[in-house]
């Protein structure tokens, strides 16, 4: 019977006794690391002593792997072997190895079978299909704002860390996108200020600046019209050396496509149905239906057009600091302002 668990319901379910088989994807390094080490925990207070670990890279051996699965004899400790599925896709010939599994599995044996990516890529293969009628599967996400601030009311609580909302929200902000670098904190404070109760202007003067963005978070909060947290996530990018011609490509292939959808919009075509044709997901719909509300198709012209002056003065070398042009930019996606500044008047001087 298969079973399929979020990560947080797991040590729950190792308590009630041990699988033969689990699965564990996601594309949230701690959630993972977590995940595999109480699996870990849990077996070793089993009698599982010996631990085996393999990745799945070029050249990958099967045939070692296999004999370790067969390593069966009276000297021999009951085992938990682990295989890392690597970051590649399966070639056929390691699919085909994969389905050997099911038939290899023994009462002295667990398998650990993970990777840093989700599930979706292997659910319609035969042999990840085999695996999880017979083990469980533990699978996790990176997670929301709303679900990264429970998990940090969670951590918090279970180190003995006491938070003051303001406190909270100062936390969630400096280290939104790592959950690692959060966990790092509330151990720390766990270990300096156990037990009190701690606000903002605290924390403030404890934190360093841990949190950690992709460009595609800083469009979310562009498409949302969270200015602040915008310019945060900018200045985060920056600092973590993203650089700014790539930014500015991804701000430039939104604001095309808000002016595609804005189009559309003005010729009648149902919401439902530019989405459709665009391949915008449900989930992120309302962050473009809030970007159509607050820009019009002039404004949203003129942005392009700064985007490409933009990119044109950086080729040529004309914008000796690149990041407040492109804090400029941001902000045109926030809310339309009146065109008392623009880079096409400014490097036209």
């Amino acid at each position: 019977m298969m079973l399929k668990l979020f990560s947080n319901q797991l040590p729950a379910q190792l308590k009630k006794g041990l699988a033969p088989v689990y699965l564990v994807f996601g594309e949230e390094p701690l959630q993972k690391m977590e995940a595999l080490d109480d699996i870990r925990s849990a077996a070793k207070t089993a009698g599982f002593d010996d631990r085996q670990s393999f990745i799945n890279e070029a050249q990958f051996d099967w045939a070692d792997f296999f004999n370790e699965m067969n390593s069966m004899s009276l000297f021999t400790p009951r085992q938990l072997l682990e295989l890392d599925l690597g970051t590649a896709k399966l070639t056929p010939a390691a699919q085909d190895a994969l389905k050997k599994i099911p038939a290899l599995l023994h009462p002295d044996l667990i398998l650990v079978l993970h990777a840093a990516k989700t599930a979706t890529e292997f659910a319609k293969q035969s042999w990840f299909k085999a695996l999880t009628e017979i083990g469980v599967q533990v699978q996790f996400y990176p997670l929301d704002d709303y679900q990264f601030m429970r998990w940090l009311k969670e951590r918090a609580a279970s180190l003995g860390v006491k938070l003051q909302t303001d406190a909270l929200q100062l936390l969630q902000h400096h280290a939104a996108g790592n959950l690692l670098a959060a966990k790092q904190e509330l151990e720390k404070l766990a270990l300096t200020q156990h037990g009190q109760w701690l606000d903002a202007a605290f924390l403030q003067q404890y934190l360093a600046d841990q949190s950690h963005f992709t460009v595609f978070q800083l469009v979310d909060s562009v498409l949302s019209g969270q200015g602040e947290e915008a310019l945060h996530r900018l200045d985060r990018l920056l600092a973590q050396d993203q650089e700014a011609v790539m930014i500015a490509w991804q701000l430039q292939k939104e604001a095309l496509l808000l002016l595609q959808l804005k189009t559309l919009e003005q010729q009648g075509v149902m919401a439902q149905d530019y989405f459709k044709k665009f391949s915008i997901w449900p989930k992120r719909q309302p962050l473009y239906q809030q970007a159509l509300l607050r820009l019009s198709g002039n404004w949203l012209q003129h942005l392009l057009q700064e985007l490409a002056c933009f990119d044109r003065a950086l080729k040529s070398g004309q914008l000796p600091h690149p990041e407040v042009a492109l804090a400029h930019l941001v902000t045109l996606f926030i809310n339309p302002v009146p065109k008392l500044f623009s880079l096409q008047q400014q490097l036209a001087d």
